[in-house]
């Protein structure tokens, strides 16, 4: 298990320090950005930016995106600091479909390595690979606060934070779950990844249409991101616990499926 892991870490490490890099800088941008609006007190003009759709569709909690503490709670639930989350699990969680495609699941299987264990090393590895996302997401906030002396001004509390990266964490939890059942019935990477990664684009198009279309709302319980209600987080009235469980009892779903499908296929 351990080769295994140290082959696949490697594999992805490009990936891994450019989405990390990513995530990290923009934590700091943002809260760069939002200490220089708050030092000339405009956040009453972005206010009036907000579109109507989405103060309709949110409510009062709309208004918490025209404030220091939500403009900084925004970087973690901006869409693509969600996607880029999600993909990195997700980029992991396919590797056993390359591992198909180019041959090399022979070679692993011929050396009396159960096929269980090609799905360990890639879920345990994606999951990984989502906590050091959100890690260093906190860690970037953290140097923000410190780098634009943001301390005196309306942070968000740690434990709010830490609900919006628990929350996160498990929704990109979820799509690896999801990705791992696709790669367990495709015969190609780039299939595997691109079907996973376009199905939670479209997830997440569906949960932001539901703020304002009441059709749309009635499907959008199918989307993980209905369960990570960022707003409702900071607000301070968010189910933190169910939706957490949820999002990994899907995934945890999914999993299993995964398991049982790469466990009775032709490789």
């Amino acid at each position: 298990m351990t080769a295994l892991l140290a082959r696949s870490a490697a594999q992805a490490r490009y990936v891994l320090l450019g989405a990390y890099f990513l995530l990290c800088g923009f934590q700091i941008v943002i809260i760069g950005q939002a200490a220089e609006i708050q030092r000339t007190q405009a956040f009453g003009r972005v206010a009036e930016l907000l579109p109507a759709f989405l103060q309709r569709g949110l409510g009062s909690r709309a208004m918490l995106l025209a404030t220091f503490k939500g403009t900084v709670a925004f970087g973690y639930f901006h869409p693509v600091v969600c996607l880029i989350v999600s993909f990195v699990g997700m980029y992991i969680a396919t590797e056993p479909a390359h591992e198909i495609e180019s041959g090399l699941v022979d070679l692993e299987l011929a050396r009396a390595v159960p096929r269980r264990r090609l799905l360990t090393r890639s879920l345990l590895l994606a999951e990984i690979a989502i906590l050091g996302a959100v890690v260093l997401m906190g860690a970037g906030t953290f140097l923000g606060e410190r780098l634009f002396d943001a301390g005196s001004m309306d942070m968000p509390s740690v434990s709010t934070r830490a609900g919006l990266l628990v929350n996160l964490a498990a929704t990109a939890s979820c799509f690896a779950g999801f990705a791992l059942l696709v790669a367990a019935i495709s015969r190609r990477w780039s299939t595997a990844f691109t079907t996973a990664a376009l199905t939670a684009v479209v997830l997440y198009l569906l949960d932001f249409l539901a703020i304002g279309w009441p059709l749309v709302r009635r499907l959008a319980w199918i989307s993980p991101f209905r369960y990570y209600p960022a707003l409702a987080i900071v607000a301070g009235d968010s189910p933190l616990a169910r939706n957490v469980a949820i999002l990994l009892g899907a995934g945890a779903v999914a999993a299993a499926a995964a398991y049982w499908r790469f466990g009775h296929r032709d490789l």
